[in-house]
């Protein structure tokens, strides 16, 4: 799948989560998309990236797990296709409030990655006719790939720290031996 191989071909996790975004709104052909990502100290979802939303205000929005049509498909980890959104008593009218924009219809498919929960994908408005079952199963096979994608990308920042703190020491053991060693050898004389 040539949107997987664009989506997995960088390790900066911003441009992951952006490629993913863009790649979704293709892939069903929608006008728009967002990726919800759990906060883990809060436990909320957090609008990381909101195609469309100009104004910044989605960035500043978090959700609790079961709150809104995202936080049920994450809290479920069921993907789920919703056809008429003004009608479905979960919508965050806040979100289209906030934004001025109308939401009709939306996909949401789960990302979670080794049993780990960690957001979820929202595709909104098919630009003609509505979501299929088909739109579903892309979007879900597409929701896995980001998921490990992600998953690789904070792995890689964690190798990436470690190796810096080793460094560190390393350096500071090396100092401390040689202002050691200069100490020993002047004792010596």
């Amino acid at each position: 799948m040539e949107l997987t191989a664009l989506v997995t071909s960088s390790l900066d996790p911003a441009q992951v989560r952006r490629r993913a975004v863009e790649a979704a709104t293709r892939l069903v052909d929608a006008e728009r998309a967002s990726l919800l990502v759990l906060e883990k100290r809060r436990g909320r979802l957090f609008f990381d990236v909101a195609l469309g939303d100009d104004t910044g205000a989605l960035s500043r929005m978090r959700i609790m797990p079961g709150q809104g049509i995202a936080g049920h498909v994450f809290e479920s980890c069921t993907p789920e296709i919703v056809h008429d959104v003004a009608a479905d008593p979960r919508h965050l009218v806040a979100a289209d409030s906030t934004t001025g924009y109308v939401t009709r219809d939306m996909l949401v498919v789960p990302l979670s990655c080794r049993g780990e929960k960690l957001g979820v994908l929202e595709i909104i408005n098919k630009r003609e006719g509505s979501f299929t079952p088909r739109d579903l199963e892309l979007a879900s096979a597409l929701a896995g790939q980001i998921a490990i994608a992600l998953m690789n990308a904070r792995l890689l920042a964690r190798v990436r720290s470690a190796y810096l703190e080793a460094w560190v020491y390393a350096a500071v053991l090396a100092i401390a031996l040689t202002a050691a060693g200069a100490w020993l050898l002047s004792a010596l004389r």
